[in-house]
C-alpha cells in the first residue's frame, strides 16, 4: 500500500472525523493549528478525553498515536503568510494536505502555498446544510478585503452552529467525500470534487470529475 506524508491545515471538527480514515495510508502525519481544546469541541470533534485547554494539535496527535503506529509533527503555529507553510514543505516535506481550517484568511494562505508548493490538496468545508470537497486549483476564496470581512463574519457564525451536537452528521459526511477523492486520486489519479446537501429527510451529492 502507497503511505504518503500527509498534512492537515486545521485540527478540529473536521479534521478529527477525517484522520482516523486517513491513516493507513499515511506514513508521516503532520497537525498544524493555532487553537485549543475547548469543552464545546468534545460536542462535535472525534477526540480523548482531558485535553480541554490543552493544544488541538496535541490531542489530535495522541488520538492517531492511539490508533496507528505512524509519526507524528503536531505544529502549533497561527498561519498568516503563506512563508510560514513553504518554511514547513521545505522540512517536513507533505505530500499531500487537508485544508479544514475554520477562517477564510488562513484558507487563503493555505491555497496560495498548495499552488506555491505544487503539493496536492483537498480543501474540506462545511456551512449550514452543506459541505464540500474541493482540489486547491479550482476552490474559489473571497481575496477582496470587504468580501473576506463578510465571508469572516459568516464563518463566525457558522462555527457556532457547529459546536452543537447535530452538526456530527455534517462532519461525518464531508468527511467521507473528503475521503472518497482522496482515495480515488491516490488509487488512479483521477481529481473528484463534491458539493452536497443535507437535511432531516435527504442526502443530494453532486460528483463534479477535474480530470488528473
Amino acid at each position: 500500500m502507497r503511505k504518503l506524508n500527509v498534512a492537515f491545515l486545521g485540527c478540529g471538527f473536521l479534521a478529527s472525523h477525517l484522520m482516523p480514515h486517513v491513516l493507513p495510508f499515511t506514513r508521516r502525519l503532520i497537525l498544524l493549528d493555532r487553537d485549543r481544546v475547548e469543552p464545546a469541541n468534545y460536542e462535535n470533534c472525534v477526540l480523548p478525553k482531558g485535553y480541554t485547554g490543552r493544544r488541538k494539535v496535541s490531542a489530535l496527535a495522541a488520538l492517531a498515536q492511539a490508533l496507528a503506529s505512524v509519526e507524528v509533527v503536531p505544529v502549533h503555529l497561527d498561519v498568516r503568510r503563506a512563508e510560514q507553510l513553504l518554511e514547513l514543505h521545505a522540512r517536513l516535506e507533505p505530500e499531500f494536505c487537508f485544508v479544514t481550517f475554520d477562517n477564510a484568511r488562513a484558507r487563503l494562505v493555505a491555497k496560495e502555498y498548495a499552488l506555491e508548493a505544487g503539493v496536492p490538496t483537498l480543501f474540506v468545508g462545511v456551512t449550514v446544510g452543506h459541505a464540500y470537497v474541493d482540489w486547491a486549483e479550482h476552490v474559489v476564496l473571497p481575496e477582496e478585503t470587504g468580501e473576506l470581512e463578510r465571508v469572516e463574519e459568516e464563518m463566525r457564525a457558522i462555527r457556532d452552529v457547529c459546536g452543537r451536537l447535530e452538526f456530527r452528521g455534517l462532519g461525518l459526511l464531508a468527511s467521507a467525500l473528503a475521503y472518497r477523492a482522496f482515495t480515488t486520486w491516490l488509487w488512479t489519479g483521477r481529481r473528484l470534487a463534491y458539493m452536497a446537501r443535507l437535511d432531516e429527510h435527504d442526502i443530494d451529492v453532486a460528483t463534479i470529475e477535474l480530470g488528473r
